[in-house]
């Protein structure tokens, strides 16, 4: 019996994903539970497994169609099958976007030049006319809600997912309130280069996201940026100490990544609007220390989460960690062990970076970024001795967080890790 293959829902809130491409030709055998296709949702790119043994049939999914979650996009068949009546009703986002299509334009002017036909489109933003519907069902500005479908169309699930937001996603910021002035920066169109072109890659998917929201962070949050130097030496010998240990005990090797995420989990609860969020006109103190870990994954990055980093011990931190992070790099992370970091640590130090700024990863009010461990010239009690030092450097929101703030923090987590035996 044919198996239908659709669009996931991966997580709660959910409406639609963005296909990415298949793992499997039409008409090749695939086995139930091997990769199948992958999918971008707007926290990552998941590769999703076949729920069938058979053949791959009736394949409609093409590269960044934007999909509804339960939408059939293709059918596992037994040998010999065939496809099942249904297969030729054409998906629903095909209807869909057929129905949205403006008419053809016309040249009924009598200077012969085209004239187009009045659309749903036009103005400042193109949306569906289901999207505008529950738009003004829900009362939504559709002019604050960023479309995912083609050419930035905006779909029933932009506004659903920017309704379930809540009140801070429909707030105009403060510039752009009644009776608020708000300067507007021309658009300049910067000439390209004269070079020959390689390649020219799309912004989309996960790489989009990233570029959307790291520029609404740069661009919304006024950062403040503190760095210090932290003497390694004790926390150098507490991982050769206790890495066979916890090796054998665990399976994984103990790296300073792990002593990082436990050191930060110990320090933050001292300093709870380090481990807070903006809301509307609200802060927000977290009371778990939910700790994001920025990885590189091929061309982009994600943030898997330690989730309540505060209760676990240095084993428990070593095993999240290294799974997360292997999950990662398998594209086998689910959406919830991406979401909801309260507090991220960006490490670039294995990449021979001695320090950077790293930009806030939004909602949080905080970023440690964290450099390459270098054998450095210190005064020790009126002696120059050769320290491996490490530097680290806070980004945090200035509307939450003073300097002095961030400098306590910085001065209690330096403390911690030149005395790490307080974390085991």
């Amino acid at each position: 019996m044919a198996t239908a293959v659709i669009m996931p829902k991966v997580d709660m809130v959910m409406e639609a994903g963005t296909f990415v491409e298949w793992l499997k030709g039409e008409g090749e055998h695939v086995e139930k539970g091997e990769p199948l296709f992958e999918i971008t949702t707007d926290k990552a790119s998941i590769e999703i497994e076949s729920p069938a043994t058979g053949i791959l049939a009736g394949v409609t999914a093409k590269p960044d169609d934007v999909i509804p979650v339960t939408e059939v996009i293709a059918y596992i068949l037994e040998p010999g099958e065939d496809l099942p009546a249904e297969a030729t009703v054409p998906p629903a986002a095909v209807v869909e976007e057929a129905a949205l299509t403006p008419a053809p334009v016309q040249t009924d002017r009598s200077d012969g030049t085209e004239a187009a036909a009045p659309g749903p489109d036009d103005g400042k933003f193109r949306a569906t006319p289901v999207a505008r519907r529950l738009a003004s069902e829900l009362g939504v500005d559709l002019a604050l809600v960023q479309g995912h479908g083609p050419r930035g169309r905006i779909h029933k699930a932009d506004v659903l997912a920017f309704a379930e937001e809540g009140p801070k996603a429909q707030t105009l910021p403060a510039a752009a309130q009644p009776g608020i002035p708000m300067a507007v920066a021309p658009i300049v169109q910067v000439p390209l280069p004269t070079a020959r072109q390689k390649e020219v890659v799309p912004l989309a998917g996960p790489r989009k996201i990233i570029a959307e929201r790291m520029a609404h962070s740069a661009f919304t949050a006024p950062h403040i940026v503190l760095t210090l130097s932290v003497d390694m030496s004790e926390a150098t010998r507490l991982r050769s100490r206790l890495l066979a240990s916890i090796e054998q005990r665990t399976g994984f090797r103990l790296s300073f990544t792990a002593i990082l995420a436990r050191a930060v989990a110990w320090t933050l609860p001292r300093h709870p609007y380090l481990n807070a969020s903006l809301n509307g006109n609200e802060i927000i103190l977290w009371e778990d220390v939910h700790i994001g870990i920025a990885t590189s994954i091929e061309d982009y990055l994600i943030v898997p989460v330690i989730r309540e980093a505060q209760s676990k011990d240095l084993e428990q931190v070593v095993i999240a960690l290294a799974g997360l992070v292997e999950r990662a790099r398998t594209k086998r992370l689910t959406p919830a062990e991406m979401a909801g970091s309260t507090f991220t640590i960006s490490n670039l130090g294995m990449f021979g970076i001695e320090s950077f700024t790293a930009i806030i990863n939004p909602p949080e009010s905080a970023i440690l970024a964290v450099g390459k461990i270098v054998n450095t010239p210190l005064d020790v009690e009126g002696q120059i001795e050769l320290r491996p030092t490490m530097r680290l450097t806070l980004s945090a929101d200035h509307r939450i967080v003073d300097g002095a703030t961030g400098a306590r923090f910085l001065a209690d987590l330096k403390a911690v890790l030149e005395n790490p035996y307080l974390l085991i």
